[in-house]
Protein backbone atom coordinates (compact mmCIF):
# COMPACT_ATOMS: atom_id res chain seq x y z
CA UNK A 1 0.00 0.00 0.00
CA UNK A 2 1.21 3.72 -1.01
CA UNK A 3 1.90 5.51 1.50
CA UNK A 4 -0.57 8.21 0.22
CA UNK A 5 -3.40 5.70 0.60
CA UNK A 6 -2.25 5.40 4.15
CA UNK A 7 -2.29 8.65 4.99
CA UNK A 8 -5.58 9.55 3.23
CA UNK A 9 -7.42 6.63 5.42
CA UNK A 10 -5.98 8.05 8.31
CA UNK A 11 -6.28 11.75 7.60
CA UNK A 12 -9.83 11.73 9.03
CA UNK A 13 -9.06 10.44 12.30
CA UNK A 14 -5.96 12.89 12.22
CA UNK A 15 -8.40 15.58 11.47
CA UNK A 16 -11.11 14.56 14.65
CA UNK A 17 -7.99 14.70 16.74
CA UNK A 18 -8.18 11.03 17.40
CA UNK A 19 -5.25 9.71 16.43
CA UNK A 20 -2.18 8.58 18.39
CA UNK A 21 0.91 10.35 18.65
CA UNK A 22 2.72 8.45 16.49
CA UNK A 23 0.39 8.39 13.57
CA UNK A 24 -0.64 12.06 14.38
CA UNK A 25 3.26 13.10 13.52
CA UNK A 26 3.56 10.70 10.16
CA UNK A 27 0.30 12.08 8.92
CA UNK A 28 1.77 15.67 9.73
CA UNK A 29 5.46 15.27 7.93
CA UNK A 30 3.45 12.98 5.17
CA UNK A 31 1.16 16.53 4.28
CA UNK A 32 4.19 18.91 4.71
CA UNK A 33 5.63 17.05 1.49
CA UNK A 34 2.43 15.48 -0.74
CA UNK A 35 -0.08 18.21 -1.90
CA UNK A 36 -2.03 15.50 -3.16
CA UNK A 37 -2.93 14.20 0.13
CA UNK A 38 -2.60 18.24 1.65
CA UNK A 39 -5.35 18.91 -0.79
CA UNK A 40 -7.74 15.85 0.50
CA UNK A 41 -7.04 17.14 3.92
CA UNK A 42 -8.40 20.90 3.16
CA UNK A 43 -11.38 19.48 1.82
CA UNK A 44 -11.86 17.14 4.81
CA UNK A 45 -11.23 20.07 7.43
CA UNK A 46 -13.13 22.28 4.99
CA UNK A 47 -16.68 20.07 5.09
CA UNK A 48 -16.52 19.44 8.76
CA UNK A 49 -16.41 23.14 9.16
CA UNK A 50 -19.48 23.64 6.80
CA UNK A 51 -21.29 21.23 9.10
CA UNK A 52 -20.74 22.66 12.39
CA UNK A 53 -21.80 25.89 11.44
CA UNK A 54 -25.47 24.86 11.36
CA UNK A 55 -25.57 23.34 14.33
CA UNK A 56 -23.99 26.42 15.95
CA UNK A 57 -26.40 28.36 14.76
CA UNK A 58 -29.56 26.32 15.94
CA UNK A 59 -27.66 26.93 19.15
CA UNK A 60 -27.47 29.89 18.97
CA UNK A 61 -31.20 30.62 17.88
CA UNK A 62 -32.05 28.24 20.56
CA UNK A 63 -30.58 30.13 23.23
CA UNK A 64 -31.96 33.71 21.60
CA UNK A 65 -35.32 32.26 22.33
CA UNK A 66 -34.62 31.01 25.45
CA UNK A 67 -33.17 34.56 26.46
CA UNK A 68 -36.24 36.17 25.11
CA UNK A 69 -38.94 34.10 26.82
CA UNK A 70 -37.41 34.78 30.05
CA UNK A 71 -37.61 38.54 29.56
CA UNK A 72 -41.83 38.18 28.43
CA UNK A 73 -41.90 36.06 32.05
CA UNK A 74 -39.77 38.56 33.56
CA UNK A 75 -42.21 41.47 32.16
CA UNK A 76 -45.41 39.70 32.36
CA UNK A 77 -44.77 38.72 36.33
CA UNK A 78 -44.00 42.51 36.48
CA UNK A 79 -47.39 43.57 35.05
CA UNK A 80 -49.17 41.17 37.40
CA UNK A 81 -47.70 42.13 40.72
CA UNK A 82 -48.44 46.37 39.61
CA UNK A 83 -52.36 45.14 38.60
CA UNK A 84 -52.72 43.12 41.93
CA UNK A 85 -51.41 46.45 43.93
CA UNK A 86 -53.18 48.76 42.56
CA UNK A 87 -56.22 46.60 42.75
CA UNK A 88 -55.68 46.36 46.67
CA UNK A 89 -54.67 50.25 46.54
CA UNK A 90 -57.69 50.69 44.85
CA UNK A 91 -60.53 48.89 46.58
CA UNK A 92 -58.87 49.75 50.09
CA UNK A 93 -59.33 53.70 48.63
CA UNK A 94 -62.61 52.86 47.81
CA UNK A 95 -63.81 51.37 51.48
CA UNK A 96 -62.12 54.57 53.25
CA UNK A 97 -63.88 57.00 50.56
CA UNK A 98 -67.39 55.69 49.12
CA UNK A 99 -70.47 56.32 51.05
CA UNK A 100 -74.17 56.86 51.28
CA UNK A 101 -75.00 60.26 52.53
CA UNK A 102 -79.12 60.49 53.84
CA UNK A 103 -80.58 63.90 54.29
CA UNK A 104 -83.45 64.03 57.27
CA UNK A 105 -86.13 66.49 57.04
CA UNK A 106 -85.81 69.17 59.68
CA UNK A 107 -89.03 67.92 61.91
CA UNK A 108 -87.58 64.02 61.72
CA UNK A 109 -88.04 62.21 64.75
CA UNK A 110 -85.82 60.31 66.83
CA UNK A 111 -87.74 57.34 66.33
CA UNK A 112 -87.28 57.70 62.20
CA UNK A 113 -84.02 58.38 62.38
CA UNK A 114 -83.34 54.90 64.28
CA UNK A 115 -86.11 52.71 61.58
CA UNK A 116 -83.45 54.44 59.03
CA UNK A 117 -80.96 52.56 60.81
CA UNK A 118 -82.36 49.67 61.38
CA UNK A 119 -83.04 49.49 57.32
CA UNK A 120 -79.39 50.37 56.65
CA UNK A 121 -78.42 47.81 58.91
CA UNK A 122 -80.26 44.70 57.97
CA UNK A 123 -78.26 45.19 54.20
CA UNK A 124 -75.15 45.50 56.25
CA UNK A 125 -75.11 45.19 59.95
CA UNK A 126 -70.83 46.18 60.25
CA UNK A 127 -71.98 50.06 58.19
CA UNK A 128 -70.60 52.57 60.16
CA UNK A 129 -73.17 55.55 60.53
CA UNK A 130 -72.52 58.81 61.39
CA UNK A 131 -75.63 61.58 62.25
CA UNK A 132 -74.40 64.86 61.63
CA UNK A 133 -76.80 67.86 62.66
CA UNK A 134 -77.37 70.90 61.23
CA UNK A 135 -74.81 73.09 63.31
CA UNK A 136 -72.54 70.26 62.02
CA UNK A 137 -73.18 70.80 58.17
CA UNK A 138 -72.98 74.47 58.54
CA UNK A 139 -69.68 74.37 60.75
CA UNK A 140 -68.48 72.06 57.63
CA UNK A 141 -69.65 74.50 54.76
CA UNK A 142 -67.56 77.41 56.47
CA UNK A 143 -64.53 75.27 56.53
CA UNK A 144 -64.83 74.11 53.15
CA UNK A 145 -65.49 77.75 51.72
CA UNK A 146 -62.31 79.31 54.01
CA UNK A 147 -64.52 82.38 54.72
CA UNK A 148 -67.01 82.70 57.45
CA UNK A 149 -68.45 85.43 56.35
CA UNK A 150 -70.05 84.37 53.18
CA UNK A 151 -72.30 82.38 55.73
CA UNK A 152 -72.98 85.21 58.49
CA UNK A 153 -76.34 85.10 59.62
CA UNK A 154 -77.31 81.39 58.68
CA UNK A 155 -77.11 80.29 62.37
CA UNK A 156 -79.95 79.11 64.44
CA UNK A 157 -83.50 79.31 62.91
CA UNK A 158 -82.04 80.53 59.57
CA UNK A 159 -79.81 77.38 59.00
CA UNK A 160 -80.58 75.85 55.90
CA UNK A 161 -78.27 72.95 55.79
CA UNK A 162 -80.03 69.78 56.60
CA UNK A 163 -78.95 67.22 59.11
CA UNK A 164 -77.83 63.72 57.44
CA UNK A 165 -76.46 60.01 58.15
CA UNK A 166 -73.23 59.46 56.76
CA UNK A 167 -73.09 55.92 56.27
CA UNK A 168 -70.05 53.94 55.21
CA UNK A 169 -70.69 50.23 54.30
CA UNK A 170 -67.64 47.14 54.23
CA UNK A 171 -69.63 45.71 51.17
CA UNK A 172 -69.30 46.21 47.67
CA UNK A 173 -72.10 47.15 45.62
CA UNK A 174 -74.43 47.54 48.44
CA UNK A 175 -74.67 51.62 48.42
CA UNK A 176 -77.21 51.30 45.84
CA UNK A 177 -79.75 48.76 47.20
CA UNK A 178 -79.36 51.13 50.70
CA UNK A 179 -80.22 53.89 48.93
CA UNK A 180 -83.37 51.74 47.29
CA UNK A 181 -83.98 50.74 50.97
CA UNK A 182 -84.36 54.42 52.63
CA UNK A 183 -85.40 56.35 49.94
CA UNK A 184 -89.01 56.63 50.09
CA UNK A 185 -88.72 56.18 54.42
CA UNK A 186 -90.53 59.05 56.12
CA UNK A 187 -88.44 61.76 57.33
CA UNK A 188 -85.74 61.60 54.39
CA UNK A 189 -85.57 64.43 52.32
CA UNK A 190 -82.69 63.12 49.52
CA UNK A 191 -79.96 60.99 49.33
CA UNK A 192 -76.44 61.27 47.44
CA UNK A 193 -74.42 58.27 47.16
CA UNK A 194 -70.91 57.36 45.75
CA UNK A 195 -71.24 56.78 41.78
CA UNK A 196 -67.68 55.79 40.47
CA UNK A 197 -65.88 52.44 40.52
CA UNK A 198 -63.43 51.72 42.71
CA UNK A 199 -60.36 52.26 39.96
CA UNK A 200 -62.25 55.35 38.42
CA UNK A 201 -61.86 56.96 42.39
CA UNK A 202 -58.44 56.23 42.66
CA UNK A 203 -57.41 57.62 39.63
CA UNK A 204 -60.10 60.47 39.65
CA UNK A 205 -57.63 61.68 42.73
CA UNK A 206 -54.12 60.73 41.61
CA UNK A 207 -54.90 63.21 38.89
CA UNK A 208 -56.79 65.36 41.09
CA UNK A 209 -53.98 65.73 43.33
CA UNK A 210 -51.19 65.43 40.66
CA UNK A 211 -52.39 67.60 37.94
CA UNK A 212 -55.79 69.19 38.48
CA UNK A 213 -56.31 72.96 38.21
CA UNK A 214 -58.59 74.69 39.69
CA UNK A 215 -59.64 76.17 36.74
CA UNK A 216 -61.02 72.41 35.37
CA UNK A 217 -63.18 72.78 37.74
CA UNK A 218 -62.90 68.63 38.05
CA UNK A 219 -64.74 66.74 40.20
CA UNK A 220 -63.21 63.66 42.33
CA UNK A 221 -65.75 61.94 42.35
CA UNK A 222 -69.81 62.09 41.87
CA UNK A 223 -72.04 61.68 44.67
Amino acid sequence: MKECDIVQDLVFGYNDGTLKEGSKEFVENHLKECEKCNKIYEEIKDDKTEEDIPEIDYLKKINKKGKKKNLIIIILSILVVIAVFISIVAFINYYNKARVEIFLEDDIENNQIQDIKGAIYEIDENAQITYNSKEDLLKQMKERMGNTELLAGYEGENNIFPASLIVKSSKMNSHKKMEDKVKEMRGVKSITRTRVNPYELLFAEIYAKYFYSPSEGVVVYEK
